[in-house]
């Protein structure tokens, strides 16, 4: 090659990570859009799916913290690569999955392969760009985690309807295995690659910095900014889970639409979401420069944020509701979790500025993979507290009151760690004996509250029965009624009479093992199928 020719062969390196993130976010969102298709066939409850999800979650907060270590050790063409290997083989295995238990192995195996993902783009980007092209291309391939949100829905619900829900698991994770031949057949490093010429090799390398030695975790974990930004995006990284991993099934139970409308409606929010996400950006950028200081252009704009929040609070209450203003409520919902979805990102790309503008330049990148670690705490906590209360009253209430709430509260936090906003400097180093402990309680505090709230409010029928009878009051045995089915799950009708006031019906459904549940919505719960309630009525000769 002419070394005085100028190539252009580094854009071709960012649409190697543009395609690579597409898939990534397909591969990671098209679990939640499936649901509809198999939680049936698997006999999958909402504390299951809340259990799934957690097992994805965890690994992928986890490992992150020390991935970025990996990739530098092994390389970047080996550090991704070994990454997206694993992640797209354990899409694949999805297709061939049969019980819980397989599910969860396979959701642990896909969070630690896609936990290589971002630090091993953002440093395929600081390798082949200078700094002033840096922010543009890595613009460029984190659209692909927006491409692959909005394609999934549409992709993804399409081949499942046509071909099976396994078809689709297999066909994605497919693709994904054809992009590491291009991976590996065309990534070097710069100085290595024959397609790129000395006269570009000089224009990447013009403004490159010599390394800086990172922070050791022991000086990280002793940075007053990490812990509250880190519980920070806790409070307000559950809620963005929610949205991407409950939504879908949200839609298609509460609302009754096909998965094909909901498919259509998921791109809506995800759109809205990157609208949000430059919006937040510019109006930080707007307040500094008419005169605020960081600190308070930050935390106004995230004030701002948590205020468009809030009308996601009402989100469970449209669900039955008569249309409002002529619109079904359905749009409504989705309405909202879009601009709840769009506040969320204008949230988030503040609070991930907010680290480079509180933790020394050599501990950004370690800072963001324990932040992100903390994060998934909170994402896991959320979860389980949404499996139990869908498990418990068949209704997202109360996950989408809690929702709109945890981002004031996050911000308080912030206000409390971080009152100025400034670089730490002088960094002493944390006692890791006790940061240790400390994540062992906090996975143990995670372990606990599962137990809690997966635990039955009965064990059997005959428990049922027998404590039903004293919280009731009820004068003798209940009379059983007509059999139904509540998704998958085997339900009767029963029919009690207290001591004092008039009958009560109980729909009472069944899980895997048997353990009895009070279907508070009867028959206007997600996917009933059984007699209708004059039916019932008639049944225990109760009046229409």
């Amino acid at each position: 090659m002419n070394p005085t020719v100028a190539t252009r062969f580094r854009w071709t390196i960012c649409a190697l990570i543009f395609f690579a993130t597409t898939v990534n976010y397909l591969d990671r969102f098209l679990f939640s859009l499936l649901v509809p298709f198999f939680e049936d066939e698997l006999r999958l409850g909402p504390t299951d799916l809340a259990l799934l999800n957690v097992s994805f979650a965890l690994p992928y907060g986890f490992v992150m913290i020390f991935v970025g270590r990996y990739v530098d050790r092994v390389g970047i063409k080996r550090g991704l690569g070994s990454a997206f290997l694993l992640w797209n083989v354990a899409s694949i295995a999805h297709a061939f999955v049969n019980s819980l238990t397989g599910f969860i192995g396979i959701r642990f195996l896909l969070g630690v392969g896609e936990s290589g993902m971002f630090p091993s783009a953002v440093k395929t980007m600081t390798e082949w760009f200078p700094v002033k092209e840096r922010s543009l291309a890595t613009g460029l391939f984190n659209a692909g985690s927006n491409m692959g949100a909005m394609l999934a829905p549409l992709i993804g619900v399409a081949i499942a309807a046509k071909f099976g829900w396994r078809t689709c698991f297999f066909v994605t994770g497919g693709v994904g295995i054809v992009w590491i031949f291009f991976w590996n057949k065309l990534y070097r490093s710069p100085e290595e690659h024959p397609k790129v010429s000395e006269s570009e090799l000089a224009y990447i390398r013009q403004d490159r910095e010599p390394p800086e030695e990172p922070v050791s975790f022991a000086q990280l974990f002793a940075m007053r900014p990490v812990y509250g930004l880190g519980i920070a995006k806790a409070l307000s990284d559950a809620p963005w889970w929610l949205y991407l991993t409950w939504v879908p099934k949200f839609l298609v139970d509460q609302f009754h639409v096909s998965a094909g409308a909901m498919a259509l409606a998921i791109p809506v929010i995800y759109l809205i979401a990157d609208v949000g996400s430059v919006a937040g950006g510019w109006l930080s950028s707007l307040l500094i420069h008419r005169g605020l200081s960081v600190g308070k252009a930050r935390k106004l704009t995230m004030l701002a944020c948590a205020i468009l929040v809030l009308p996601v609070m009402t989100v469970g209450f449209l669900v039955d509701h008569a249309p409002i203003a002529g619109i079904p409520c359905f749009y409504w919902a989705v309405g909202i979790i879009a601009l709840a979805a769009g506040a969320h990102q204008g949230w988030s790309c503040n609070l991930f500025t907010l680290i480079s503008d509180s933790v020394p330049k050599n501990a950004i990148a370690v800072a963001v993979g324990a932040i992100n670690g903390f994060a998934m705490v909170g994402v896991a906590a959320l979860q389980f507290f949404v499996g139990w209360s869908v498990q418990v009253t068949s209704s997202y209430t109360l996950p989408f009151v809690v929702a709109g709430l945890l981002y004031l509260v996050a911000l308080v936090v912030i206000q409390i760690f971080l009152p100025r906003v400034e670089r730490v400097s002088g960094v002493p180093r944390a006692n890791m004996s006790l940061v240790y402990a400390g994540a062992a309680a906090v996975i143990a505090g995670l372990g606990m509250l599962q137990y809690l709230l997966n635990k039955p409010p009965y064990t059997s029928l005959s428990d049922y029965l027998a404590k039903r009878s004293t919280e009731l009051k009820a004068s003798g045995p209940p009379v059983e009624g007509p059999a139904a089915h509540v998704g998958w799950m085997e339900a009767h009708w029963y029919m009690w009479q207290p001591a004092t006031g008039k009958p009560k019906l109980e729909l009472i459904k069944l899980d895997t093992q048997s353990r009895p549940f009070v279907e508070s919505k009867g028959v206007k719960a997600a996917r009933y199928k059984g007699p209708d309630l004059p039916t019932v009525n008639s049944g225990f000769h109760l009046p229409q």
